[in-house]
């Protein structure tokens, strides 16, 4: 095994850390959504306002798929709906006050999972370890859409 294999290795198990920690605060703090449906609402609390075909793109997933999702959050008073006044063909959608406390209580559930591994961590590695994230972060950061990283075999 090459330095290179063993890089993407590394980043491979943290991936699956990071998944399992993303995964199990979704089911902490949410209950009854599905990491679909969350996602959706993440994106449209970022991107607010927003039509259902924009959070679709910014997911790389089928319109249907997050025309279902969105459906359930509004329903569950965390999305609210609006008729673009510029297009009236559109639908425009932001988080409720009830889909940001959501949002930000799923951030905080994070924060703190991510906090206590991190503390486990020597004070060096720590530093040297957010340093790489950050980095990480940046590099990934190539455009305004996920879907920007699924350009690994292009």
């Amino acid at each position: 095994m090459n330095d290179a294999d063993h890089g993407v290795d590394a980043a491979l198990a943290t991936l699956r850390t990071m998944v399992a920690i993303a995964d199990a605060t979704v089911e902490r703090a949410t209950e009854s959504l599905t990491l679909t449906q969350f996602h959706a609402l993440r994106v449209v609390g970022e991107r607010t306002p927003v039509t259902m075909s924009r959070v679709a793109e910014e997911l790389a997933m089928n319109p249907s798929t997050v025309t279902r999702a969105c459906e359930r959050l509004t329903s569950l008073d965390l999305l609210q709906k609006a008729q673009n006044p510029l297009n009236r063909r559109e639908t425009l959608l932001a988080p409720t006050g009830k889909g940001r406390q959501l949002i930000e209580r799923v951030d905080e559930h994070r924060r703190r999972a991510l906090s206590a591994v991190l503390d486990r961590l020597d004070g060096d590695v720590r530093a040297s370890v957010t340093t790489a994230f950050a980095d990480f972060a940046r590099a990934a950061a190539v455009g305004d859409s996920t879907r920007h990283l699924l350009a690994y075999d292009k």
